[in-house]
């Protein structure tokens, strides 16, 4: 499988739907300042020509790996997208919701990126109830304890900002 689809058929028989199944490659990228790699992408669904472009409707799956953005550890979770895309020979400038095609070969790698990438969660977590990292030492608080002291504000530069929260001054 391949994320290549050879459209001949569609374009040929306006209106018939044609089932397909294929798969993906998308190179790792940074999503708001964290690496995300997409694994194991698998598409499947449907195409239909109509004129000069054709409709895509299909289910992606894959494995999204990230890192929890309380620990930094690594997480994988599954994720799934549905994907409604409109390939033209000759796109519209106005409408950044088609992608282009030549002859009768669609690539459906940047619209499953895009759809994927619409699905991400706004934050990965390792697990709901995450402590994250101590923020004077930098030990993993889920692996173990640290030995700073509570309370030791005085060469943290936001202790000022907790002042004025304990103290509800207004700002």
């Amino acid at each position: 499988m391949a994320s290549t689809l050879n459209v001949s058929r569609a374009l040929k028989s306006p209106g018939e739907a044609f089932p397909f199944e294929a798969d993906a490659r998308i190179e790792e990228m940074e999503v708001l300042g964290d690496p995300v790699r997409f694994a194991d992408i698998a598409v499947k669904g449907e195409f239909v020509g109509a004129g000069e472009t054709v409709s895509v409707d299909a289910i992606v799956t894959a494995t999204v790996h990230s890192r929890c953005a309380r620990c930094l550890e690594a997480v994988s979770l599954p994720i799934a997208a549905e994907l409604q895309a409109e390939f033209a020979r000759q796109p519209d400038p106005d409408d950044p919701d088609q992608y282009a095609f030549e002859g009768y070969a669609v690539d459906l790698a940047e619209a499953v990126k895009d759809a994927l990438v619409l699905q991400l969660p706004i934050r990965f977590l390792c697990k709901e109830d995450c402590k994250g990292l101590c923020p004077k030492c930098g030990v993993n608080l889920n692996t173990g304890s640290c030995t700073c002291r509570k309370g030791d504000d005085e060469r943290n530069p936001f202790s000022v900002l907790r002042s004025i929260v304990e103290n509800d001054e207004e700002v």
